[in-house]
């Protein structure tokens, strides 16, 4: 498997890369376009920071890959609705660099408000300007945190040693939970119309971009000071300038700006502004974190397809990846089983966890069921990533329940599928060894091992069908290896599920299905 590693990373990263058995690595502190193009068409994964773009175009030109890691939190820069479509796994590390950048935001907001570099500058022409740079407390002004997640959180609970009051929005975050840590959650409107300082910490989307522009400012107090150690375009730096220029805005500390870097932006000609060249995570720390970080993530998913910190798949802990590894494989064979045996199109499918499956993170499971549904039925890729991206895109609805009812089993699977024939279910559940077994196929019960080549044979209870049966497939050197039966004696109907060692050739599929007592023979491979 080949890394391609595009915006350079850590020594410590790369090494773990090198380390990993099977794992080639190619390390670049910068690619040309051309070159990106022709590297990545090659490589299982690609390593980034927030200078590589990843869009549709390069996509289509990595056919062979499986997995982005970014280097940061921030996935702006990767077209992660595409990524999803192709099956790739996109995966950051959303806490490696939180308190680098929430220091920074800190050092920033205090910079701005004490005009240190305008006074270091001074100093260094031989200037001594103390009355040109009097400055302004935080101590008892309003700090107002846009985006309350780990890096806000960690500036709030700064802010607040420095007993600054702490106005919050995030529409994601409880009123209680922040007001425990000594934060009051307000509209967006309230805390621009409240707050002496602003700083924010969201992603930038289609919903923030440019979400402090000239309406915003017309909101806030004169003499409002910003911080911005999270996205460039964030912030309207047209609107900023003319706020900053009227005086609506005091001055503002920027990290980050739409354009990277920033040449010609007139904001950098105002003596108001201190401005970074995007150092809110360039701590030594944060850079050994974030680059062990997503090595550490990309090989166990790479090479044992454990998954952490993804953005377009549910994530879980190696503990917990460990406990639902059995149950992912049932799930995946049960829905490769039940896809083989329906009849009709298929309009709903329905996952039922039971018994102490409840205390589980089950959507990991519950994806890869629908991969395993899909798997043998398309000709396009599927894997955990975009199996529920088609299934959504062939209109097929997906519905899970848990239930703490054990039917026999402390654990047990059951998928049902409705079609416009009718329904079919299947029902599976783990063994110690562990081994997959299947234990209900609709209303009839079985226990047999859920693995390799079966025939699924659908009969009505009567004498000698179990005999034909066996003589067809032994006169076309069909060697039987298991045989499992059940039937429901009020309805004079059963099913039998026959494990085979090689394929069974058309003609037998003929012969049992000629056979008037034979109803339906499905031919099944998990």
């Amino acid at each position: 498997m080949r890394v391609l590693i595009c915006d350079g990373l850590h020594r410590q990263g790369v090494n773990i890369f090198r380390k990993a058995k099977g794992i080639e690595v190619e390390v670049h502190d910068r690619l040309d376009a051309g070159l990106f193009l022709e590297r990545i068409a090659e490589c299982d994964a690609v390593v980034i920071r927030s200078h590589t773009q990843i869009d549709r175009t390069v996509l289509e030109r990595a056919p062979k890959l499986r997995v982005i890691g970014r280097a940061g939190t921030g996935v702006d820069n990767i077209d992660v609705e595409t990524a999803t479509k192709r099956g790739i796994l996109v995966m950051n590390t959303p806490g490696a660099n939180a308190m680098a950048a929430a220091e920074h935001t800190v050092a920033l907001m205090l910079a701005l408000s004490r005009h240190i570099p305008q006074a270091d500058q001074s100093m260094r022409a031989g200037r001594w300007e103390k009355k040109r740079f009097v400055g302004t407390e935080l101590y008892n002004h309003t700090l107002g945190i846009v985006g309350l997640g780990r890096i806000g959180s960690i500036v709030a609970e700064r802010a607040l040693g420095m007993k600054m009051r702490v106005l919050a929005y995030d529409p994601y975050v409880a009123p209680d939970t922040a007001g425990k840590a000594g934060v009051e959650m307000v509209p967006l409107p309230t805390l621009f119309r409240k707050s002496d300082y602003i700083t924010i910490h969201t992603p930038l989307t289609t919903e923030t971009e440019a979400l402090i522009g000239e309406p915003a400012f017309k909101k806030m107090k004169k003499g409002v000071r910003i911080i911005n150690c999270a996205r460039g375009g964030l912030i309207d730096e047209a609107a900023l300038y003319e706020a900053i220029k009227t005086g609506k805005v005091a001055g503002a500390a920027l990290d980050v700006f739409a354009a990277e870097p920033p040449a010609s932006s007139p904001l950098l000609g105002l003596p108001q502004v201190v401005a970074t060249p995007h150092l809110g995570a360039s701590s030594e720390q944060a850079q050994i974190n974030v680059a062990t970080d997503i090595a550490e993530q990309m090989v166990d998913y790479l090479l044992y397809g454990v998954i952490k910190n993804a953005v377009n798949v549910p994530s879980v802990s190696p503990k917990m990846a460990e406990q639902i590894r059995p149950y992912m494989v049932l799930a995946e064979r049960l829905g490769r089983f039940l896809s083989q045996y329906t009849q009709g199109n298929v309009q709903r499918l329905h996952i039922a966890y039971g018994g102490d499956l409840g205390d589980l993170e089950l959507a990991p499971v519950t994806n890869a069921a629908q991969k395993g549904f899909l798997q043998k039925v398309l000709t396009e890729e599927v894997n955990i990533v975009n199996a529920p991206v088609i299934m959504r895109s062939r209109g097929i609805k997906v519905a899970v329940a848990t239930t703490s009812e054990m039917r026999g089993y402390t654990e047990m699977i059951t998928l049902t599928v409705l079609t416009d024939r009718g329904s079919y279910q299947v029902a599976g559940t783990v063994f110690p060894e562990p081994e997959c077994r299947i234990v209900g196929i609709d209303e009839y019960r079985m226990e047999a091992p859920l693995e390799g080549r079966m025939l699924l044979i659908s009969n009505y209870d009567r004498p000698g069908v179990i005999g034909f049966i066996g003589n067809t497939l032994g006169s076309h050197q069909v060697n039987i290896a298991d045989m499992h039966l059940s039937r429901i004696r009020s309805k004079g109907t059963a099913i039998c599920l026959v494990t085979v060692d090689n394929p069974v050739p058309p003609a037998a599929l003929h012969a049992l299905r000629s056979f008037k007592n034979i109803i339906q023979v499905a031919l099944i491979e998990v």
